[in-house]
């Protein structure tokens, strides 16, 4: 089968890690491949593994010149599938996959609010659009309930390689505690994620006191970065939490750094799925999250970790402070989350798509 993938992102987030991965694994299956990307991460990571790859830079969801870029991309390579991974992706490169010919057209839906909430909306969501791929039964229920047919999405979770995270677990790292300052003795309450306003660190401050309070070696390291630093930094100063809470910024070897983590903590009030969460069930840490959108399918309140209501800091930090007091009921979620993060390899989810291209091709698809 031949496929075109497509993404806008000039950064290294979660849906340019899944682009890749899906992009190797496909590859071990004997698919033929190309990436539409811009200059960043994605496009120089794809080239030096050998990906069949051009720059392609999508500026807005109204970048006529993008369009015809990719039209005319898309028509040398002649591809039995178009996927597009991002938003302006999913803006451009239906229309120029459509102008194109190719014959079938998936768009991956990663993030679990609604769509058709204004104008521009409605009319990208009314695109000749084959299937959306949904990481997580959350986002499937936010376009159900925004007005999207059932009949043109498929459930494809998110995965993630194990035994590549596993093996960056185990590389050499700094000491996490030389990096952020911390005493020997602190209980390291760690989040890996992007500084963004749907991860909602704020929740995480206003949660901090009490857990110090009940805890006094408890600390904070959060790993990552983006727009929300200065305003998270200024609320940090304000509730007096510059020595408790640490912000290293983005880490190239955060899943070594992860495995020293106490507890992952996400705070997040928007959330598609959380590939963190993945990685550190993999890596064998502990987890106290949110409970949004794709969250509970990965984390079982409970069993492989503890689930809180999100916006609100108490009962978050009652759930920390309960993770720290029991070493016994954290390994007993490690134990567990061991297990059924096998659900979530990247080859199950290299199934579930090439599942849902050949359902859209249909005969075509076999013969491919």
């Amino acid at each position: 089968m031949k496929i075109a993938h497509l993404d806008s992102g000039r950064t290294w987030r979660g849906g340019q890690a899944q682009a890749l991965l899906l992009m190797r694994e496909l590859r071990t299956r004997g698919h033929e491949q190309v990436l539409l990307a811009p200059r960043g991460p994605l496009l120089e990571r794809a080239t030096a593994e050998g990906f069949a790859a051009s720059r392609w830079d999508a500026h807005g969801e109204l970048d006529v010149f993008a369009l015809f870029a990719a039209r005319a991309a898309l028509a040398r390579f002649a591809p039995h599938v178009a996927h597009a991974h991002s938003a302006h992706a999913h803006a451009i490169g239906v229309p120029a996959a459509r102008w194109a010919g190719v014959p079938a057209v998936v768009v991956s839906r990663r993030v679990d609010f609604k769509v058709r909430t204004h104008p521009f909306s409605a009319l990208k969501y009314a695109l000749p659009v084959d299937r959306y791929l949904c990481i997580s039964e959350g986002v499937r229920a936010a376009m159900l309930a925004s007005g999207i047919p059932a009949e043109r999405m498929r459930i494809v979770p998110s995965g993630i390689d194990l035994a590549e995270v596993r093996a960056a677990g185990k590389a050499a790292a700094p000491s996490l505690r030389a990096l952020a300052g911390l005493p020997d003795r602190a209980e390291v309450l760690g989040t890996v994620a992007s500084l963004a306003p749907h991860k909602n660190h704020a929740l995480l401050l206003e949660a901090a006191p009490a857990v110090i309070a009940a805890r006094p070696d408890a600390h904070f390291v959060w790993l990552g970065e983006g727009e929300c630093r200065a305003a998270l930094e200024r609320r940090r100063a304000a509730l007096g939490l510059e020595g408790r809470v640490h912000m290293p910024g983005f880490q190239p070897e955060a899943r070594a750094l992860m495995r020293q983590f106490d507890v992952f903590v996400l705070s997040s009030y928007l959330e598609g799925l959380c590939t963190s969460l993945l990685d550190a069930q993999a890596l064998g840490v502990p987890i106290v999250a949110t409970a949004v959108g794709g969250v509970p399918e990965v984390v079982r309140d409970g069993d492989t970790g503890r689930l809180v209501h999100a916006l609100e800091p108490a009962p978050l930090a009652a759930a920390l402070i309960e993770a720290l007091a029991h070493p016994e009921l954290r390994n007993g979620w490690v134990e567990r989350a061991r297990t059924a993060v096998e659900a979530f390899g990247i080859a199950h989810t290299a199934e579930r798509t090439l599942a849902a291209y050949r359902e859209v091709l249909g005969p075509r698809g076999e013969r491919a």
